[in-house]
C-alpha cells in the first residue's frame, strides 16, 4: 500500500502564494480603475462621463470665460487664439515635443496649464522640471503658497505627481504649492502651471475639497479660454499645412524669450504667479510680482536612482523581501513533532565512520574523539562483564583488570585517562583502547563459550 504525501509543504507555500495574489490582485484592480487617456471622455470639455469635464467647463463659461475647444495642439497656435488667453492641455502625452518647445514662443499674456506631465514629456518637451515622482492615488494637502489660485482653493487633492525643482539657470520659478505638485514657472514670453493630478477637473473628483476653486482659479485668470482636447498621438508640425504656425522654432538646445534674472545656483527667485485673485488681467512673468521677489533655497536634486523605476517596484520589492523572511521563518520552526523516515539512500557504515572522523579531524576535536571512543567501549565491555549502568569507575577498572589480566593503572589510564594533546597521542590512546577492548572479549569468550549468545538472547 502506498503512503500517503505529507502535505506539510502547503504550510509553506500558501502563505507566499496568498501574498502575491493579493499583491497582483491590488494592480490588476489599481489599473483597471485608472481612466484611459486616449479615451475621448477623458477631461473633455463636452463628456458628462465621470472621467469627463463637462462640469468644469459649464463652471469656466458660467464664470465669464469664452472655451473653444480644438482637437489639436497645432489650433491652439493660430492667430486668433493668440493673445490673452489660456491654453489647457489635458493629454500632454499626446502632445509633439515640438509644440511643448514652442509654447515659449507665445505671447507673454498667455497661460498655459498642463495636467500632469510625465517625466517623459518633460524631457521631450525640455521643459526645465528636473524630475518627479508619481504615487497611486491622488491626496489631499494644504496649498503651503501665496499663489492666488490656490490659497482661495484651500485644501485640494493634487498631490499625485510630484515635481523637482526648476533648473533656474534656463527658466525662473515663479510658486510651488500643494507639496510640489503645483509648479507655476516662467517658459520664454510665457507662464506655465504643471499640475500634479487631474483629480480637480474630472466630473467625479471636481465637487472633492476644493478641487472645483482651483480648477477655476487656473482657467480663468484669462478672458479666453483654448482646451486642447487630444487623444492621439500628434504628427509633427507642417508649416505647409498650418501656416498659421510659422515664425521661428525651438531647437532642443535652444531657448528663445526674454533672459529672466539669473541668480547663484544655491538660490531661486520666487514670486506671486499671475493669475491670482483680482488679477485676471496679469501678464507675462515681468509683471506676474506685485509681492516682490524673495530668494528661497533649492533642494538638492533627487537621486536619479529612485526616479529610475516606477514606485510599485518598490512595492513589490519589500513585499518580495518579507514573503522571503516568512518562508525563511517558516522553514525554520519545527512543524508537529519528528517523524521517522526511511533513508532515501543506504548508506554504508564504514562511510558514515569516516565522515564523522573526518569532521572530527576538521575540527580539531581530539578531546571529543577520544571521549566517544571510550564511551562505545565502556558500553561493550559493561554488557561483557554484566555491570550495572551506573557502577563506579573504580569497580569497572577493577573488572576489567581482573577479566582482561591488564595492570590496573593502566586500564585507568587507557579508559579514564588525560585528554590527547596531539593526534599522535590520540591514535595512540585509541589504539590502546582497541586492544584492552579485544583482550577482554578474548578472554570473557574463552571462559564463557555461552555469554555472547545469552547477551544477544
Amino acid at each position: 500500500m502506498r503512503k500517503a504525501r505529507s502535505r506539510r509543504w502547503l504550510r509553506l507555500a500558501v502563505p507566499p502564494v496568498v501574498v502575491l495574489l493579493a499583491l497582483l490582485t491590488g494592480v490588476v484592480l489599481y489599473q483597471w480603475e485608472q481612466p484611459d487617456e486616449d479615451d475621448p471622455a477623458y477631461l473633455s470639455p463636452v463628456s458628462t462621463a465621470g472621467i469627463g469635464a463637462s462640469s468644469l467647463a459649464d463652471a469656466v463659461r458660467g464664470a465669464g470665460v469664452t472655451v473653444s475647444r480644438v482637437g489639436g495642439t497645432a489650433d491652439a497656435f493660430r492667430p486668433e487664439h493668440r493673445g490673452d488667453v489660456t491654453i489647457l492641455l489635458t493629454t500632454p502625452q499626446f502632445v509633439h515635443p515640438e509644440y511643448l518647445r514652442r509654447l515659449a514662443l507665445l505671447p507673454g499674456s498667455t497661460r498655459v496649464v498642463v495636467i500632469e506631465p510625465s517625466r517623459q514629456t518633460l524631457l521631450r518637451g525640455q521643459l526645465p522640471i528636473e524630475g518627479s515622482r508619481r504615487a497611486y492615488a491622488s491626496g489631499v494637502s494644504a496649498p503651503g503658497c501665496d499663489f492666488g489660485p490656490a490659497t482661495d482653493a484651500g485644501p485640494a487633492a493634487v498631490r499625485r505627481t510630484r515635481y523637482g525643482p526648476v533648473d533656474t539657470g534656463v527658466e525662473r520659478q515663479l510658486a510651488r504649492c500643494y507639496d510640489d505638485s503645483l509648479v507655476l514657472f516662467s517658459r520664454g514670453w510665457t507662464t506655465m502651471a504643471i499640475v500634479g493630478s487631474a483629480d480637480p477637473f474630472r466630473n467625479d473628483r471636481i465637487g472633492e475639497h476644493g478641487n472645483a476653486r482651483l480648477a477655476l482659479g487656473l482657467l480663468t485668470a484669462r478672458p479666453r479660454l483654448v482646451w486642447v482636447d487630444l487623444h492621439h498621438r500628434e504628427a509633427p508640425p507642417d508649416p505647409e499645412r498650418d501656416p498659421g504656425l510659422g515664425g521661428p522654432t525651438l531647437r532642443p538646445d535652444q531657448t528663445t524669450g526674454p533672459s529672466p534674472a539669473r541668480t547663484t545656483p544655491s538660490r531661486v527667485p520666487t514670486a506671486t504667479a499671475p493669475g491670482g485673485a483680482g488679477s485676471a488681467g496679469g501678464s507675462g512673468p515681468a509683471s506676474s510680482a506685485p509681492g516682490g521677489e524673495g530668494d528661497t533655497p533649492v533642494a538638492d536634486p533627487p537621486n536619479p536612482l529612485w526616479q529610475a523605476f516606477p514606485a510599485w517596484t518598490y512595492v513589490v520589492a519589500v513585499l518580495l523581501v518579507v514573503a522571503f523572511l516568512l518562508y525563511a521563518l517558516a522553514r525554520a520552526r519545527r512543524m508537529g513533532g519528528p517523524v521517522v523516515e526511511p533513508l532515501p539512500v543506504v548508506v554504508r557504515a564504514g562511510e558514515t565512520v569516516t565522515g564523522r572522523g573526518r569532521l572530527y579531524q576538521r575540527a580539531r576535536a581530539r578531546e571529543e574523539s577520544l571521549t566517544t571512543l571510550r564511551a562505545a567501549a565502556l558500553s561493550r565491555m559493561a554488557r561483557l562483564l554484566r555491570l550495572d549502568p551506573g557502577t563506579g569507575r573504580e569497580r569497572v577498572v577493577a573488572a576489567v583488570a581482573a577479566a582482561s589480566g591488564w595492570p590496573p593503572h593502566l586500564v585507568m589510564d587507557t579508559l579514564f585517562g588525560a585528554p590527547p594533546e596531539d593526534d599522535d597521542s590520540l591514535v595512540a590512546a585509541a589504539v590502546r583502547l582497541e586492544a584492552l577492548a579485544e583482550s577482554l572479549g578474548a578472554a570473557v569468550t574463552t571462559e564463557q563459550p555461552d555469554f555472547s549468545e545469552g547477551a544477544r538472547r
